[in-house]
């Protein structure tokens, strides 16, 4: 072959070779033309030039075909971790359990856990989009994807789109996308906040998500307690503690949320064995440097569920020396020392009582605010023991500043009614209602105090009890006293259906029949008082039989 055939075949290879990125086809077509030409010129030439073309052909392509799948894995992958590198799931996981913390704190009857440092990082809406679009670009690769469902999910949930984080976080939860624990978390958190709310929301399908969550390793403790107590009150304790073992194993600052439920339903050995094993793991952290406060809490309250009251507190004692302490560790202190005051209180032989008020003023000088050292001053007055002055002073300046809770309120109103002190009694109970509008005691107890007063206070009686009936419909007790309060108002008619309806509520209510005795007296029902005065005579008759059998010794022997 002369050279200039050789330089035309070479750049003749070269632009065949560009066909490879240009025109595939145009290679593929050249291969089949030379081997044409080979197979009836036998010439080649032609043949080995056009076959270095083809092999790389199809060496590229065979490449590239068999990439398409990682291909696709290398993006689903480049998005993950960019996302992941904007904000950690964490992030957004911490942020989204912040919103419903209020709801779900009230749901299951907690106080809000401290705050965790995730919780203190915004997200920006610019940093929120963002992942919204990687997430959506995964799913539009792999519609299947958990992580990346979970994290869109996660995403509009604080984003303010609670009806498309719903829709994302219930399908995962179902485990449409296979098992998925934390998804199981939030939807059962996004449940109770709407029990708050006063939805429907069935009782199964929370118990379906508490035990996915469960299995979640990173999973909220109140959520696993919260399992626990639910069981417990379905009868499954054995379910109940088994749960809050296995639990415990893998995550063992679980055992102090399981102590509370050993304690509640008197498991004394489990509850002995879960706070020693709390405090070994938070005293550990309070030998290194990321002790926390609430460490030092959890530690007390390990030893105070023990009945360790004494070591309890001097753990407390030690740590306000430490710089930065807050009112907790204070209010908890007093608390402890509350308890210890409490054991400390007895009756003599005599029947009269006595109590160590040093050890209640030691509360007080602890944590001043402490509303239930008020209650604890006001109960030493039916008892007959006089409080000092000091403490005197303490639960005269909690009354004035108002921080003073329902016990202090209504023993204090019992009492100044019992002394005659109407006026004094009605302040307290106003208090009571004032704390807690709700308070059935206090209504009835008001009205009466304010009826017996004065007729002037009969149609704020009234609006009290009927207020009170409202709430607790059929209630006894709250019907006598409507009965009676119309009897002051001179209206027996209207007080004989109240007594009439109380006694078909609670049959054996002798003093309502009595009450109700003297209103037929008063509209002269001759027939019905005849009749129920041979009823009153009767049951009286068996309530002195009961009394007698009572006092009298039961007659024990051997045969």
């Amino acid at each position: 072959m002369a050279l200039s055939d050789f330089a035309n075949n070479t750049m003749w290879l070269g632009s065949e070779f560009l066909k490879i990125f240009y025109s595939p086809v145009g290679v593929a077509g050249g291969f089949i033309d030379a081997f044409r030409g080979w197979k009836f010129s036998r010439s080649k030439a032609r043949l080995w030039f056009h076959l270095p073309s083809l092999v790389l052909l199809v060496t590229v392509y065979l490449i590239y075909g068999f990439s398409v799948f990682s291909r696709k894995d290398s993006r689903i992958q480049l998005f993950s971790v960019e996302s992941e590198g904007r904000c950690p799931t964490k992030i957004i996981e911490a942020i989204s359990d912040q919103l419903l913390e209020e709801d779900f704190c009230k749901a299951i009857g907690a106080t809000g856990t401290e705050k965790n440092d995730y919780k203190t990082i915004p997200i920006r809406n610019l940093t929120k989009r963002y992942i919204e679009l990687l997430s959506k670009r995964i799913l539009s690769i792999q519609p299947s994807n958990q992580v990346a469902n979970y994290r869109l999910g996660m995403i509009y949930s604080i984003a303010g789109q609670p009806k498309a984080a719903l829709l994302i976080m219930s399908e995962l939860a179902n485990g449409k996308y296979g098992d998925c624990p934390q998804a199981n978390a939030w939807f059962v958190k996004e449940l109770l906040k709407q029990r708050v709310a006063g939805n429907d929301v069935p009782a199964q399908s929370v118990l379906f998500n508490l035990e996915k969550a469960s299995k979640w390793k990173d999973v909220d403790s109140r959520l696993i307690s919260y399992y626990a107590r639910t069981l417990v009150v379905m009868g499954e304790t054995l379910k109940a503690v088994s749960i809050a073992k296995q639990a415990a194993a893998i995550k063992p600052e679980l055992n102090l949320e399981f102590a509370r439920l050993y304690l509640r339903i008197g498991y004394q050995e489990e509850l002995k064995t879960a706070a020693n094993l709390a405090e070994d793991v938070f005293m550990r952290r309070l030998h290194s440097p990321l002790m926390k406060e609430s460490d030092l809490l959890a530690v007390a309250e390990a030893r105070k569920m023990s009945n360790r009251l004494e070591q309890a507190a001097e753990i407390l004692t030690a740590g306000l020396l430490n710089e930065g302490v807050g009112s907790t560790i204070k209010r908890e202190l007093s608390e402890i020392q509350r308890l210890i005051y409490l054991k400390s209180v007895s009756q003599t032989e005599e029947g009269a009582y006595q109590a160590s008020l040093f050890l209640l003023e030691q509360v007080a000088d602890t944590d001043p605010s402490n509303p239930n050292i008020s209650s604890e001053i006001a109960k030493l007055l039916p008892l007959k023991v006089k409080p000092t002055k000091k403490l005197m002073d303490v639960l005269k300046k909690q009354i004035e500043t108002g921080i003073t809770n329902v016990t202090t309120h209504k023993v204090l109103a019992e009492e100044f009614y019992a002394l005659g002190n109407n006026k004094e009694a009605i302040k307290h109970w106003e208090q009571v209602l004032n704390k807690d509008p709700t308070n059935i005691g206090a209504m009835r107890d008001l009205a009466l105090c304010l009826a017996k007063l004065s007729e002037k206070n009969t149609e704020r009686s009234l609006e009290l009890l009927n207020k009170a009936i409202s709430l607790t419909p059929g209630n006894a007790e709250v019907l006598d006293s409507l009965g009676e309060v119309l009897m002051i108002a001179q209206c027996p008619k209207e007080a004989i259906n109240k007594f009439e309806l109380a006694i078909r509520s609670d049959n054996s209510r002798i003093e309502t029949q009595k009450k109700l005795l003297k209103a037929y007296q008063a509209v002269g029902m001759n027939d019905m008082i005849k009749e129920l005065t041979t009823v009153i005579e009767k049951k009286e008759r068996e309530r002195e039989k009961v009394d007698e059998e009572v006092k009298q010794p039961k007659k024990t022997g051997l045969r």
